[in-house]
Formats: structure tokens, C-alpha cells, sequence
């Protein structure tokens, strides 16, 4: 059974039941499901492993593509922050998806194995002492991560994507 594309996770109605979602967060959910679906060209679930989950369980899990996955990850942690502060939250996980395409497309291997060599040396560092290198080369493979993982590369960025992109550097330069 395929989901709606414009919905909310079913895992998430009882937080939204308990009040725990305001109708903005739910509306900035939907929307974050429908942007990492555009962007991710790689299922969340191979067909095999769906196909064994069905087999184990009798039945289709919830969470069936990374739209579900950021979507459900994004609500139950941080369902306490503010409306303004969710929002914001939601269009970074865009800026990072957008970042990804940039940064990745088209590099060769060794750059790809230089950015995961750097976050290996960053993380056999106790993280409270962590400099500022440290915590960008961690990100930067969290970006590679999801740029192998989610297929971010293999079309190429909407116009209306990089307008956006541009738009939020601004804004984030500003403050």
C-alpha cells in the first residue's frame, strides 16, 4: 500500500493526537516529506528487504521512504521546540540536502575518502573537545552520507532549489 505523498506518517498520529504537533509543525512536516522525496533518487528500502519485512511481519512498515524516515526522526525529536524554531529545523535539513548535491556531484573517489579520512580523525576525538574543523568534518560526512545513501546527485538541482539555497545564505550571513 503506497502512501499519499502529501501526508503525515501514520507513526505520528498519536503524537499529533496528544497535541504534541501544531498544525504548523504538521504542515512543515508534509512539506519535508515531499522535499527529501524530490531529492532522495534511492529507495529508504530495497525492495528485498521490504519484501522481508512483509514476509516477518504480515505487514508493510510505515516509514517506507527518507521522506517517512526525516519526517518521523524530525517530529520525535523535536516536537518540543517552537513553531519558529521547527521551521527552521526543516529548511536546513533542505539547505544540507542542497549542500550535498553541490559539494559531492561529479568529485572523484579521493575526495569522497579524504572527507570520510577527516571525520574518522575528528571522531577519535572526545567530542567535548572537539575545534571547529572537528565538527565540520563530521558534517561534511553526515553530507556524504546522504548524498550516497538518498542518490542526491543523480539529477540535477531545479532552478527554483538553488534560488532557495542562495536566498537562505543570505539570510544565514545576515544574522
Amino acid at each position: 500500500m503506497e502512501q499519499n505523498k502529501s501526508e503525515l506518517n501514520p507513526e505520528l498520529f498519536d503524537m499529533m493526537r496528544q497535541g504534541k504537533l501544531s498544525a504548523a509543525k504538521i504542515l512543515a512536516l508534509i512539506s519535508l516529506k515531499e522535499l527529501v522525496d524530490k531529492f532522495a533518487h534511492k529507495p529508504f528500502l530495497e525492495p528485498e528487504k521490504l519484501a522481508e519485512i512483509k514476509a516477518r511481519t504480515g505487514a508493510e512498515p510505515d516509514i517506507l521512504s527518507w521522506g517517512d524516515y526525516f519526517q518521523t526522526e524530525v517530529a520525535s525529536r523535536f516536537f518540543d521546540k517552537s513553531d519558529s524554531d521547527f521551521s527552521k529545523i526543516v529548511d536546513t535539513i533542505r539547505f544540507d540536502l542542497i549542500s550535498a548535491h553541490l559539494i559531492f556531484s561529479g568529485k572523484p573517489d579521493y575526495f569522497t575518502d579524504s572527507v570520510r579520512g577527516q571525520a574518522i580523525i575528528s571522531r577519535s576525538v572526545d567530542s567535548s573537545f572537539w575545534t571547529l574543523e572537528d565538527e565540520e568534518s563530521v558534517h561534511l560526512e553526515i553530507l556524504l552520507d546522504y548524498y550516497e545513501q538518498m542518490g542526491l546527485g543523480e539529477k540535477p538541482l531545479s532552478i527554483s532549489d538553488r534560488i532557495w539555497y542562495e536566498s537562505f545564505e543570505l539570510k544565514r550571513e545576515a544574522v
